[in-house]
C-alpha cells in the first residue's frame, strides 16, 4: 500500500493506523490508569472487583476506546509498572488508545511527566489522575488537568450520546426495512 496524504499538511503517512491517529484532534488525554480505576464506579461494583487485575485494566481501555472513538480525541493510558510481578512483555495493541506500562522503578506519574514534558504543546494535553500533587504538578508544565472522577462523568455522558446515536441509527434502519417490506407487499398485492 502506498503512503497516504494527510490533508493540508503535506505529511505522508505510510499505515492507516498512524493516519487514524495523526487525523484525530489535537487534544491529548493522558490516564493515570490506577487512579481512574480507583476513582471510577463501574469499578466499585461487587462484579468488577471480583474481576481479575488484568480484566479491569481491559474494561478501563474498551470504555476509553469506546470514548476515543466517539470524541475523535488521542487518550493514552498509563499504568504503574513497577510494582507489578508480571507486567505484561507485550501488551496487545488497541486501537484509538495507547497502552503504557511504567519502566521498573518508575510509576506512572512520572512517565505522565516525562510525556508531558517532552510534549511540543503541553497546552493541548489534559492529564487525567485524583492524585492532586500530581495534577498541580502537570499543570505547573503547561498541561490540564482533570480528577477521574469528573473524567468518568465526561466519559459516560460521551458513552450515553453514542448509545442514543446507534439506537437512532438502528431505529432509522429498521424503519426504511419496514416501510420497504410494507411498499413490497403492496406492490404485490396490487399486482406489481
Amino acid at each position: 500500500m502506498g503512503d497516504l496524504l494527510l490533508p493540508g499538511t503535506g505529511l505522508h503517512i505510510s499505515s492507516p493506523l498512524v493516519y487514524h491517529c495523526v487525523a484525530m484532534s489535537d487534544q491529548w488525554i493522558l490516564v493515570d490508569g490506577y487512579s481512574a480505576m480507583h476513582s471510577w464506579k463501574r469499578f466499585a461494583t461487587r462484579k468488577a472487583q471480583a474481576m481479575t487485575l488484568q480484566q479491569r485494566r481491559e474494561e478501563l481501555v474498551k470504555v476509553l476506546r469506546q470514548f476515543a472513538d466517539h470524541s475523535g480525541r488521542r487518550v493514552t493510558v498509563v499504568f504503574d509498572g513497577y510494582a507489578a510481578k508480571h507486567k505484561p512483555e507485550v501488551v496487545e495493541p488497541s486501537p484509538g488508545v495507547e497502552v503504557i506500562f511504567s519502566e521498573r522503578g518508575k510509576t506512572a506519574d512520572d512517565t505522565i511527566e516525562r510525556m508531558v514534558a517532552e510534549a511540543e504543546n503541553g497546552r493541548r494535553i489534559q492529564v487525567v489522575t485524583s492524585d492532586n500533587v500530581e495534577r498541580r504538578t502537570v499543570e505547573a508544565m503547561g498541561a490540564e488537568s482533570i480528577s477521574a472522577e469528573l473524567f468518568e462523568a465526561e466519559v459516560e455522558s460521551a458513552l450515553r450520546d453514542l448509545a442514543g446515536a446507534v439506537r437512532h441509527h438502528s431505529r432509522r434502519r429498521a424503519t426504511g426495512t419496514i416501510r420497504e417490506h410494507w411498499a413490497r407487499k403492496t406492490d404485490r398485492t396490487r399486482g406489481g
